[in-house]
């Protein structure tokens, strides 16, 4: 017998959800580190799911009153999922029914993203297909990368027109649904979470650290140009952004890559990132647009 319980708040949620989800932090990493942030901001509203598409959206999928499964949605944003049985799709598609008209995509581990897209899809009409498979890699320890020109710096305010530039052409390489928009890499600037790599004092390539855990962080949104490609410049950034971190006080790092990208793959596995698991995006589309 599976059921959903739905949180008011983000702080509500990690209080029931918290233990469970750090028992594998690096899997879970962008659930937890998003409900830290809203947690942050005293997200204490009152729940008003099915009334206001707005809020977002936390859930435990428990079995028998052991939890087995974490539901989280950030609107507009697509649902988020752990993984969790597959027969407990419809208790889940259930409960965002109350909450919202439609959703975009689910993540998550593909048999059960999978098996919640079809059952929104079957509820709701339209339709779903498989989207972009993606593999987490987690790194302990850097295997140092040598003969690249450059060096790593923390991103200033200067890099703002450049990394809102590389921030859309990352979107549009990596085929996501989102924009990277100009209030996003002023908070990365701010934050100091935005690295460049650069030659002869010009950037050359970029990545960025967020989604802090207690003992673990995420490095995404890595992009190159294509004039700079070819020379090294991305290995030897992840390369550099992970020990700093490391040397920072984390444990781990964590990163998504897409599966149909060997370059990216290879890539960080030479500087030491090792697979943890393999999710996957299903998008889901209206009767209009099937």
């Amino acid at each position: 017998m599976y059921e959903i319980r739905v949180y008011p708040s983000a702080r509500s949620f990690l209080v029931e959800a918290e233990a469970w989800l750090l028992s594998r932090e690096d899997r879970h990493n962008l659930m937890l580190s998003l409900a830290y942030a809203h947690a942050s901001v005293q997200d204490t509203r009152t729940s008003t799911h099915g009334t206001d598409p707005e809020d977002p959206f936390y859930a435990t999928v428990e079995q028998d009153g052991r939890l087995v499964g974490c539901v989280m949605r950030t609107p507009p944003h697509k649902v988020l999922i752990t993984d969790l049985p597959v027969v407990a799709a419809p208790v889940v598609v259930a409960a965002l029914g109350e909450a919202f008209d439609r959703i975009p995509a689910v993540l998550g581990p593909a048999d059960a993203a999978q098996a919640v897209a079809a059952e929104w899809a079957a509820r709701h009409g339209g339709g779903w297909h498989l989207g972009m498979e993606q593999r987490m890699y987690r790194l302990d320890e850097v295997t140092a990368v040598t003969g690249v020109e450059g060096r790593i710096r923390v991103a200033v305010p200067a890099d703002f027109a450049l990394a809102v530039r590389w921030g859309e052409a990352f979107t549009l390489d990596a085929g996501l649904r989102f924009e990277t928009d100009r209030e996003m890499v002023a908070r990365w600037i701010e934050r100091e979470a935005l690295h460049v790599w650069e030659v002869d004092d010009s950037p050359v390539s970029m990545a960025v650290a967020q989604g802090r855990t207690p003992h673990g962080i995420r490095i995404g949104y890595v992009y190159t140009p294509p004039e700079h490609r070819r020379h090294g410049y991305a290995g030897a950034l992840v390369a550099a952004l992970s020990r700093k971190l490391l040397e920072e006080g984390v444990r781990f790092c964590v990163l998504y890559t897409d599966l149909s990208n060997a370059t990216s793959n290879a890539i960080y596995q030479r500087v030491g990132y090792e697979p943890v698991e393999d999710v996957r995006d299903v998008d889901l589309v209206t009767e209009e647009e099937t």
